[in-house]
């Protein structure tokens, strides 16, 4: 194409925070899509508009990025912006203000997936108010823009995301250099910024929806792994984007519904299936694995990966890796690690893998003192009998373990697939529970082993401005927990404390809970105290993960009577040591949302329907009727 703008500024200086760990390994704009880098499918694309000179910023591992581009052969010239704290959009073309001053100039994030003409763009821009044409996606991405009929962009963040009307911010656009007459006098700053400065002086950025256009951001590994597919599906329909998709490196098949895209340096074993997966940077795959919607991108796995994101273990972000390593006896240029994510009890999570062989790697903070005390509790409730992960490196100094690697398949995943087999797992369950509670409770006393401290007023009464706090008051607008909702929970709690006191998981729920085969084991036990049988009880059966039936709930809890006769309170209190769980969970639930982690607002109404029915068993009529409230004041705020 002639005609068209000879300079454009590709940024690359993001972290690719969203897209971790594998930008742990490599930045972003480098992460290949079909073996070809992000950033050199834009590359390519602007030399193709006639670009001639190109401006990259860099920041986050810059050398790696200078090493590539310095290795390529197109024809545009390059030249680099090393920014050593990140400038932002707008800030990043100051520096650059000398190369862009004499004509209007292209600026395109680096890390997209991109296939376009540009020519609405250049017809917008002449026909407009001379400042910008940007690229704006009216379906996909999370649509913040609104426009008038003109054409022009009026608003950059929408209070109401994603309605009809609406569109996605592309990063490409148009530039004039009167930008720099908008950029606001500080470092860091956006295009928004300057484009919203320019809209108070009555000057406009004219947003083009392109059709026949294809753009993705590839910002987390399920829109990377996306991608690959939505590439290979436009391929084969002979659209716009397809261009992006190679067959040579999908060892589906050109023709396949599902993809497995593998690159030249990667080794992958015989006999490995993958599916809708990706292998690359070096990575090896242990042959007769299976490999379903992973991206490999170092070391060396075996066996089924689902859902995880590897890089070699050299490059994890964590400092007491190498020792746990070393007590493993595994080399780190064969470790391949996937991060599992953070718990509320900070604590991180990580999955090893050395070959076949797997392990699970926690780290955790001392703000919670019961974090340190796992793997002791791990060997007294094995000693009793009582099913855990083996511990296979304690490393106190690091504030870390490794673990004995269960996998994946809790009670709670169980019951979502097959929930016509609960029977015969919960009577598992229960059974290993009441061994808990009275073989655990001997061996705690007779060792006096150090424990978290026991359930007491104090503790309940915790919970329920845990529960008063996060959910009446921050949730639903409360002003404080109802004086007759108080009474009644003091009640509950004042039962449980006079029950017979045992040692409880204190968060005895499905997910805790880890399968293989037939055989199970209980995780996350390191809070474990004296308390009412009855709270682990309800924590189970009343478990808002799982939808259980009442009749099954009873017969469960009577299972466990059988078990355990010697503590006929346990049932006996079932139904207040259910409200008492629930009232904390959905504190919890509140909290744990207020602090980012939002997908445990899916928890909320289960919970709250199991509080009724436990409230209705106990004749808390105070309880119940907020619970009713609340049920109604969540399912509006759900929509219905």
């Amino acid at each position: 194409m002639t005609g068209g703008p000879k300079k454009a500024v590709v940024l690359a200086a993001g972290l690719g925070t969203r897209l971790r760990p594998l930008t742990l390994a490599s930045p972003k704009p480098l992460m290949p899509l079909w073996n070809v880098p992000l950033i050199e499918h834009v590359l390519c694309l602007l030399e193709d508009w006639g670009v001639e000179e190109i401006a990259v910023n860099l920041h986050w591992q810059p050398e790696k990025i200078q090493a590539h581009l310095a290795s390529r052969s197109g024809r545009a010239r390059l030249r680099f912006s090393y920014e050593p704290e990140i400038l932002g959009t707008g800030g990043a073309l100051r520096p650059l203000k000398d190369f862009l001053c004499e004509a209007p100039f292209w600026v395109v994030n680096a890390d997209i997936a991109v296939a376009l003409d540009p020519k609405p763009l250049l017809d917008a821009f002449a026909k407009g108010d001379g400042l910008a044409a940007a690229w704006l996606e009216p379906k996909k991405g999370p649509r913040t823009v609104e426009s008038d009929r003109r054409g022009r962009i009026t608003c950059y963040r929408s209070p109401t995301p994603g309605v009809p009307g609406t569109f996605t911010f592309c990063g490409l656009q148009l530039v004039s250099p009167r930008i720099f007459g908008f950029l606001p006098e500080r470092p860091f700053s956006t295009l928004v910024d300057a484009y919203t400065q320019a809209m108070m002086q009555n000057v406009f950025v004219d947003g083009v929806a392109v059709s026949g256009s294809y753009w993705d951001d590839a910002g987390t590994v399920e829109a990377y792994l996306r991608i690959h597919a939505d590439v290979k599906r436009l391929a084969k329909s002979g659209k716009t984007g397809g261009g992006l998709y190679d067959a040579k490196a999908d060892r589906c098949g050109k023709d396949g519904t599902h993809f497995f895209c593998v690159s030249p340096d990667a080794a992958v074993g015989r006999g490995v299936k993958g599916r809708d997966s990706i292998v690359f940077g070096g990575a090896r795959v242990a042959p007769g694995s299976d490999l379903r919607g992973a991206v490999v991108s170092g070391g060396c796995v075996g066996g089924v990966l689902e859902g995880a994101a590897c890089v070699a273990a050299p490059v994890a972000d964590d400092d007491a890796l190498p020792a746990a390593l070393a007590a493993l006896n595994w080399k780190p240029e064969r470790t391949a690690v996937s991060f599992l994510g953070k718990r509320g009890s900070n604590r991180s999570f990580w999955r090893l893998y050395n070959g076949e062989a797997s392990a699970i790697f926690i780290r955790y903070t001392l703000e919670r003192p019961e974090n340190a005390r796992y793997s002791g509790h791990a060997a007294l409730l094995a000693s009793a009998g009582i099913p855990v992960p083996a511990v296979l490196a304690d490393l106190p100094d690091q504030q870390a373990l490794v673990l004995e690697d269960w996998g994946d398949d809790s009670l709670q995943r169980r019951m979502e697939a097959r929930p016509g087999k609960a029977v015969g797992w919960y009577r598992a369950v229960v059974s290993a529970l009441a061994r808990l509670h009275r073989d655990g409770t001997r061996l705690v006393k007779e060792q006096a082993t150090p424990m978290e401290p026991p359930f007491d007023a104090a503790l309940y009464a915790w919970e329920r401005r845990l529960f008063e706090e996060h959910l009446l008051v921050n949730r639903y607008g409360y002003e404080a927990l109802p004086e007759a909702v108080e009474k009644e929970l003091l009640t509950v709690s004042e039962r449980l404390g006079r029950a017979r006191q045992v040692v409880v998981h204190r968060d005895f729920q499905s997910s805790n809970i880890l399968f293989r085969d037939k055989r199970f084991v209980f995780i996350d036990f390191q809070g474990m105290r004296l308390g009412a049988a009855a709270y682990d009880l309800a924590s189970l059966l009343y478990d808002p993960y799982v939808k259980l039936t009442p009749p099954l709930r009873r017969r469960m809890a009577a299972e466990y009577g059988a078990c355990h006769p010697e503590n006929p309170e346990a049932v006996e209190l079932f139904s207040e040591g259910a409200v008492q769980r629930l009232i904390q969970a959905l504190g919890a639930y509140g909290r744990l949302a207020s602090v980012g982690q939002k997908e445990f607002i899916r928890h909320v109404l289960p919970a709250l329907e199991n509080l009724l029915e436990a409230a209705d068993a106990c004749g808390l009529e105070a309880l119940g009727g907020l619970a009713e409230e609340l049920i109604a004041r969540e399912q509006s705020r759900c929509g219905g």
